[in-house]
Protein backbone atom coordinates (compact mmCIF):
# COMPACT_ATOMS: atom_id res chain seq x y z
CA UNK A 1 0.00 0.00 0.00
CA UNK A 2 2.78 2.38 0.89
CA UNK A 3 4.50 1.75 -2.44
CA UNK A 4 1.21 2.45 -4.31
CA UNK A 5 0.79 5.73 -2.42
CA UNK A 6 4.29 6.80 -3.42
CA UNK A 7 3.56 5.81 -7.04
CA UNK A 8 0.39 7.94 -7.06
CA UNK A 9 2.32 10.88 -5.65
CA UNK A 10 5.01 10.56 -8.33
CA UNK A 11 2.36 10.31 -11.08
CA UNK A 12 0.57 13.37 -9.67
CA UNK A 13 3.77 15.37 -9.65
CA UNK A 14 4.52 14.37 -13.25
CA UNK A 15 1.02 15.40 -14.35
CA UNK A 16 1.42 18.79 -12.66
CA UNK A 17 4.80 19.28 -14.34
CA UNK A 18 3.34 18.46 -17.77
CA UNK A 19 0.42 20.86 -17.22
CA UNK A 20 2.81 23.56 -16.05
CA UNK A 21 5.02 23.08 -19.11
CA UNK A 22 2.02 23.30 -21.46
CA UNK A 23 0.81 26.50 -19.81
CA UNK A 24 4.31 27.98 -20.09
CA UNK A 25 4.56 27.14 -23.80
CA UNK A 26 1.14 28.62 -24.58
CA UNK A 27 1.85 31.83 -22.67
CA UNK A 28 5.33 32.11 -24.15
CA UNK A 29 4.02 31.69 -27.70
CA UNK A 30 1.31 34.30 -27.09
CA UNK A 31 3.89 36.74 -25.72
CA UNK A 32 6.08 36.18 -28.79
CA UNK A 33 3.21 37.00 -31.16
CA UNK A 34 2.20 40.04 -29.15
CA UNK A 35 5.80 41.18 -29.07
CA UNK A 36 5.89 41.14 -32.86
CA UNK A 37 2.60 43.04 -33.03
CA UNK A 38 3.86 45.72 -30.67
CA UNK A 39 7.18 45.85 -32.49
CA UNK A 40 5.35 46.45 -35.78
CA UNK A 41 3.25 49.19 -34.19
CA UNK A 42 6.34 50.93 -32.76
CA UNK A 43 8.33 50.44 -35.98
CA UNK A 44 5.74 52.34 -38.02
CA UNK A 45 4.45 54.88 -35.53
CA UNK A 46 7.91 56.09 -34.47
CA UNK A 47 8.15 58.09 -37.71
CA UNK A 48 4.86 59.96 -37.23
CA UNK A 49 5.38 63.72 -37.28
CA UNK A 50 8.80 63.48 -38.95
CA UNK A 51 10.04 64.61 -42.36
CA UNK A 52 12.20 62.87 -44.93
CA UNK A 53 15.70 64.34 -44.81
CA UNK A 54 16.35 64.16 -48.57
CA UNK A 55 13.11 65.76 -49.77
CA UNK A 56 11.85 67.52 -46.66
CA UNK A 57 8.35 66.07 -47.16
CA UNK A 58 6.30 65.14 -44.12
CA UNK A 59 6.14 61.43 -43.38
CA UNK A 60 2.61 60.02 -43.62
CA UNK A 61 1.26 59.44 -40.11
CA UNK A 62 -0.18 56.02 -39.38
CA UNK A 63 -2.08 54.43 -36.53
CA UNK A 64 -1.42 50.73 -35.95
CA UNK A 65 -3.49 48.67 -33.47
CA UNK A 66 -1.51 46.85 -30.81
CA UNK A 67 -3.23 43.57 -31.71
CA UNK A 68 -2.26 43.66 -35.39
CA UNK A 69 -1.62 40.32 -37.17
CA UNK A 70 2.00 40.88 -38.24
CA UNK A 71 4.76 38.41 -37.39
CA UNK A 72 8.35 39.32 -38.30
CA UNK A 73 10.41 37.04 -40.49
CA UNK A 74 13.94 37.48 -41.81
CA UNK A 75 14.70 36.89 -45.46
CA UNK A 76 16.12 33.48 -44.65
CA UNK A 77 13.15 32.53 -42.45
CA UNK A 78 10.60 33.54 -45.08
CA UNK A 79 12.15 31.12 -47.57
CA UNK A 80 10.95 28.27 -45.37
CA UNK A 81 7.47 29.78 -45.34
CA UNK A 82 7.44 30.19 -49.13
CA UNK A 83 8.31 26.54 -49.62
CA UNK A 84 6.26 24.91 -46.88
CA UNK A 85 3.32 26.96 -45.62
CA UNK A 86 -0.03 28.37 -46.66
CA UNK A 87 0.40 31.99 -45.68
CA UNK A 88 0.01 35.68 -46.36
CA UNK A 89 3.22 37.71 -46.52
CA UNK A 90 3.84 41.44 -46.66
CA UNK A 91 7.15 42.73 -48.03
CA UNK A 92 7.81 46.39 -47.21
CA UNK A 93 9.51 48.76 -44.80
CA UNK A 94 8.35 51.35 -42.31
CA UNK A 95 9.85 54.46 -43.94
CA UNK A 96 8.54 53.61 -47.42
CA UNK A 97 5.92 56.25 -48.39
CA UNK A 98 3.90 53.70 -50.34
CA UNK A 99 3.87 51.18 -47.50
CA UNK A 100 2.82 53.88 -45.05
CA UNK A 101 0.04 55.02 -47.40
CA UNK A 102 -1.22 51.43 -47.70
CA UNK A 103 -0.80 49.89 -44.27
CA UNK A 104 -4.06 51.03 -42.64
CA UNK A 105 -6.03 49.94 -45.71
CA UNK A 106 -4.36 46.52 -45.55
CA UNK A 107 -5.18 46.21 -41.86
CA UNK A 108 -8.84 47.07 -42.51
CA UNK A 109 -9.03 44.41 -45.21
CA UNK A 110 -7.38 41.85 -42.91
CA UNK A 111 -9.84 42.64 -40.12
CA UNK A 112 -12.78 42.30 -42.49
CA UNK A 113 -11.58 38.83 -43.55
CA UNK A 114 -10.58 37.78 -40.01
CA UNK A 115 -6.96 37.33 -41.03
CA UNK A 116 -5.02 36.74 -37.81
CA UNK A 117 -1.52 36.08 -39.17
CA UNK A 118 0.48 37.93 -41.81
CA UNK A 119 4.22 37.40 -42.04
CA UNK A 120 6.16 40.65 -42.44
CA UNK A 121 9.56 40.97 -44.10
CA UNK A 122 11.43 44.28 -43.88
CA UNK A 123 13.15 44.57 -47.27
CA UNK A 124 14.75 47.99 -46.87
CA UNK A 125 18.30 46.74 -46.51
CA UNK A 126 18.13 43.37 -48.27
CA UNK A 127 17.69 44.52 -51.89
CA UNK A 128 20.41 45.39 -54.38
CA UNK A 129 20.82 49.02 -55.45
CA UNK A 130 21.69 50.64 -58.79
CA UNK A 131 22.41 54.18 -60.02
CA UNK A 132 22.79 55.55 -63.58
CA UNK A 133 26.32 54.89 -64.82
CA UNK A 134 28.54 56.64 -67.35
CA UNK A 135 26.99 54.49 -70.10
CA UNK A 136 23.42 53.29 -70.56
CA UNK A 137 24.15 50.38 -68.25
CA UNK A 138 23.34 51.24 -64.59
CA UNK A 139 26.02 50.76 -61.97
CA UNK A 140 25.36 48.44 -59.06
CA UNK A 141 26.19 50.18 -55.79
CA UNK A 142 25.05 47.45 -53.39
CA UNK A 143 24.54 43.72 -53.59
CA UNK A 144 21.34 42.20 -52.29
CA UNK A 145 21.43 39.56 -49.60
CA UNK A 146 21.63 35.89 -50.53
CA UNK A 147 18.10 35.39 -49.22
CA UNK A 148 16.82 38.28 -51.35
CA UNK A 149 18.04 36.66 -54.57
CA UNK A 150 16.41 33.37 -53.52
CA UNK A 151 13.14 35.26 -52.92
CA UNK A 152 13.42 36.70 -56.43
CA UNK A 153 13.85 33.17 -57.76
CA UNK A 154 10.62 32.16 -56.02
CA UNK A 155 8.70 34.96 -57.78
CA UNK A 156 10.19 34.03 -61.15
CA UNK A 157 8.64 36.02 -63.99
CA UNK A 158 5.96 37.56 -61.77
CA UNK A 159 8.15 40.58 -61.00
CA UNK A 160 8.85 43.43 -63.40
CA UNK A 161 12.26 44.64 -64.49
CA UNK A 162 14.04 47.15 -62.31
CA UNK A 163 14.70 50.54 -63.92
CA UNK A 164 16.59 53.49 -62.46
CA UNK A 165 15.94 57.03 -63.61
CA UNK A 166 18.43 59.72 -64.55
CA UNK A 167 18.90 62.68 -62.22
CA UNK A 168 16.58 64.83 -64.34
CA UNK A 169 13.99 62.07 -64.40
CA UNK A 170 13.72 62.03 -68.21
CA UNK A 171 15.43 58.70 -68.84
CA UNK A 172 14.99 55.18 -67.47
CA UNK A 173 17.82 52.66 -67.53
CA UNK A 174 17.26 48.91 -67.49
CA UNK A 175 19.29 47.18 -64.77
CA UNK A 176 18.69 43.76 -66.31
CA UNK A 177 17.26 42.39 -63.05
CA UNK A 178 13.83 42.19 -61.46
CA UNK A 179 12.78 44.03 -58.30
CA UNK A 180 10.69 43.19 -55.24
CA UNK A 181 8.64 46.33 -54.69
CA UNK A 182 7.43 47.86 -51.43
CA UNK A 183 4.76 47.10 -50.45
CA UNK A 184 4.00 43.68 -51.94
CA UNK A 185 1.31 41.45 -50.40
CA UNK A 186 1.20 37.80 -51.47
CA UNK A 187 -0.62 34.57 -50.73
CA UNK A 188 1.35 31.31 -51.01
CA UNK A 189 0.34 27.66 -50.84
CA UNK A 190 2.11 24.41 -51.64
CA UNK A 191 5.36 26.17 -52.46
CA UNK A 192 3.66 28.30 -55.12
CA UNK A 193 2.62 31.92 -55.49
CA UNK A 194 -1.19 32.02 -55.45
CA UNK A 195 -1.90 35.76 -55.55
CA UNK A 196 -0.05 39.05 -55.19
CA UNK A 197 -0.52 42.81 -55.21
CA UNK A 198 2.33 45.29 -55.66
CA UNK A 199 2.51 48.92 -54.52
CA UNK A 200 -0.79 50.87 -54.59
CA UNK A 201 -3.28 51.74 -57.36
CA UNK A 202 -2.86 53.15 -60.87
CA UNK A 203 -4.28 56.57 -60.00
CA UNK A 204 -1.67 57.14 -57.30
CA UNK A 205 0.97 59.55 -58.60
CA UNK A 206 3.75 58.16 -56.36
CA UNK A 207 4.27 61.39 -54.52
CA UNK A 208 4.46 61.20 -50.75
CA UNK A 209 0.75 61.66 -50.08
CA UNK A 210 -2.13 59.84 -48.47
CA UNK A 211 -4.59 57.92 -50.61
CA UNK A 212 -7.94 59.47 -51.49
CA UNK A 213 -11.07 57.72 -50.22
CA UNK A 214 -11.71 56.30 -53.70
CA UNK A 215 -8.12 55.01 -53.90
CA UNK A 216 -8.45 53.43 -50.47
CA UNK A 217 -11.56 51.55 -51.56
CA UNK A 218 -9.86 50.33 -54.73
CA UNK A 219 -6.77 49.21 -52.85
CA UNK A 220 -8.87 47.48 -50.21
CA UNK A 221 -10.61 45.45 -52.93
CA UNK A 222 -7.19 44.42 -54.28
CA UNK A 223 -6.11 43.27 -50.82
CA UNK A 224 -9.39 41.41 -50.28
CA UNK A 225 -8.74 39.56 -53.52
CA UNK A 226 -5.39 38.37 -52.18
CA UNK A 227 -6.91 37.35 -48.84
CA UNK A 228 -9.70 35.47 -50.62
CA UNK A 229 -7.30 33.59 -52.89
CA UNK A 230 -6.85 30.85 -50.30
CA UNK A 231 -9.70 28.59 -49.25
CA UNK A 232 -10.41 27.87 -45.59
CA UNK A 233 -8.24 24.76 -45.83
CA UNK A 234 -5.31 26.80 -47.12
CA UNK A 235 -5.47 25.50 -50.69
CA UNK A 236 -5.63 27.87 -53.63
CA UNK A 237 -8.90 28.60 -55.33
CA UNK A 238 -9.38 27.57 -58.94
Amino acid sequence: MKSNKILYIVIGICVLLVIGLCVFLVVNNKDEVMTDALKFKEDFEQYNGRTYEDAGDAVIDVSIPSDNPFIYKTGKEILEVLDNEEAYILFGYSTCPLTRAAIEVLLNAATEENITKIYYVDIKNMRDEYVPGESIIPEKTKDGSEAYYEILDFFGSNLDKYYVSSEDGFYLYDTGVTRLLSPTLIAVSGGKLVSMHEELVESYDYTNRELTEAEKEELKEDYLEVFNSLNDDGSSES
